[in-house]
């Protein structure tokens, strides 16, 4: 399925058979207008780009040609949905008491055939949801999908009415076979239940677009560089946000240590992945991860120390304890190399340490075990506010690149695109977005340029023999 198929899908299922299953407000309606707008914007740009490439002489110009030619047909998909959205704002506010779209009726017909099982397509079914019936995962639809005996030549649409018939072989094997159309018509082909169905009325309503490559849920990972209850109650907003604006649910995931997170990312544990940038440059090159959008604004490096304690300079360090708050963040790297810069070696001229689960960077401050720590803007901002109040930023170290956002390439283009789209959007929402800021002190969820990434190169082998897979 191409870039541009898979964007219209996600079009047809919002406009249609995801109001089946969820209300959609006028607020959310204005979202997605404005999402499309945006989508549309970002996809033209990337034509451009995919043009320009072209004629750079690097790598295959037909391959760009091609990349161009659908982002600049998505584009127009993006501003159809746009208009398409517009007309059901106008209708949702002109409405006199509520925004609810109507009802859906769902009608029944007893099947007149005596195969073993038949399912009969309802308005809002698609192929995927279907086959999750019976195989209890959307994503194994193509364990009943034959392209030989199905008798449908393009999984992308079904129409409400229609029956399956689910055969089962004597290997074991089972696959859904299209036996009549809308209306009871006995079909050969997909094709030709598309033009009988086209032409009545009835199923012009009932048309349903199988959204096949996307999941019934999504799963978002997020680096757990701060306590796991604080992660859930930030994430909570963007979880409600692009549910909002999804069919799929979401779920937010985070692990234990920085390592469990990367092997789960690198595994493909995730649908998307909130990632350290070095993590997730690591994973885009060795696992092909897509970077959607970069947090702003940088990361700040910075030392720590108690409010009452004076420290000339990082010489006076020698001989001491430095306190990490994460050994295995960027940060933690960043804040090794310009330790380095001042003439000082872990392991030789101070000891590194990590927190303890009886006692966090701060405590270790407060108490004497370090005598400055290396830690983030946010690890700071989260730490207890009777424990930051007794401590200052003694330096600021080093600018880093902050967070990325990466998808797992097992999604398609299309959902990818949206939902870069609307992470691009999430801040201006006046709810979740809003309260995601607050409560995190990130600014804007940018597109990532090629030159954010390779500034990382750097440390993308000390972050591979960190995390136990050197090359």
């Amino acid at each position: 399925m191409n870039f541009v198929t898979s964007i219209s899908i996600g079009v047809v299922c919002a406009l249609s058979a995801c109001a089946a299953s969820a209300q959609v407000s006028c607020d959310n309606l204005r979202q997605q207008v404005e999402a499309m707008r945006a989508g549309a914007r970002d996809q033209r740009s990337g034509a451009a780009q995919m043009l320009k490439e072209a004629s750079s002489g690097r790598g295959k110009s037909a391959d760009y040609l091609q990349a161009a030619k659908d982002y600049e047909e998505a584009a127009q998909h993006s501003e159809n949905a746009a208009a398409l959205y517009q007309q059901q704002l106008a209708a949702c506010t002109s409405a006199p008491t509520s925004s609810k779209p109507p009802p859906i009726e769902h009608t029944v017909r007893e099947s007149n055939t005596t195969a073993p099982s038949i399912i009969e397509v309802r308005w809002g079914d698609t192929f995927s949801s279907i086959a999750a019936t019976i195989t209890g995962d959307a994503r194994k639809w193509r364990e009943l999908y034959d392209p030989q005996n199905s008798h449908l030549e393009n999984p992308d649409l079904i129409y409400a009415g229609s029956h399956f018939e689910l055969v089962r072989q004597a290997s074991g094997a089972q696959y859904l076979r299209l036996v009549e159309a809308q209306g009871g018509t006995p079909v050969a082909t997909a094709g030709a239940a598309a033009k009988r169905a086209a032409a009545a009325p009835a199923a012009a309503a009932g048309l349903a677009q199988a959204s096949r490559d996307e999941p019934d849920a999504l799963v978002v990972g997020v680096l757990p560089n701060i306590s796991a209850e604080k992660l859930m109650a930030q994430y909570e907003h963007m979880k409600h946000y692009l549910e909002a604006l999804n069919t799929q649910k979401i779920s937010i995931s985070t692990s234990p240590n920085f390592k469990a997170f990367f092997e789960s990312t690198m595994k493909g544990d995730y649908d998307l992945a909130v990632s350290a940038p070095h993590f997730a440059r690591v994973a885009q090159l060795d696992r092909g991860l897509i970077p959607l959008v970069i947090y702003e604004p940088r990361i700040n490096a910075l030392l720590i120390t108690p409010v009452d304690q004076s420290l000339g300079s990082a010489a006076e360090l020698r001989g001491k304890v430095v306190a990490f708050a994460n050994p295995q963040s960027l940060v933690a790297m960043y804040g090794l190399a310009w330790l380095g810069q001042q003439g000082l070696q872990p392991g030789k001229d101070f000891e590194v340490r990590g927190p303890r689960t009886d006692l966090g960077v701060g405590r270790m401050l407060l108490t004497g075990e370090a005598t400055a720590a290396i830690m983030s803007n946010g690890e700071f901002r989260a730490l207890p506010p009777e424990e930051s109040a007794r401590l200052k930023i003694a330096d600021t170290i080093a600018r880093i690149p902050n967070f990325v956002v990466l998808a797992n390439p097992r999604l398609n283009r299309g959902l990818v695109a949206r939902l870069k789209t609307q992470l691009k959007g999430f801040l201006a929402n006046q709810d979740d977005g809003a309260a995601f800021a607050t409560a995190t002190g990130i600014t804007a969820m940018s597109d990532v340029d090629e030159a954010q990434l390779r500034e990382l190169d750097s440390y993308v082998e000390q972050t591979r023999r960190a995390m136990g897979i050197a090359k």
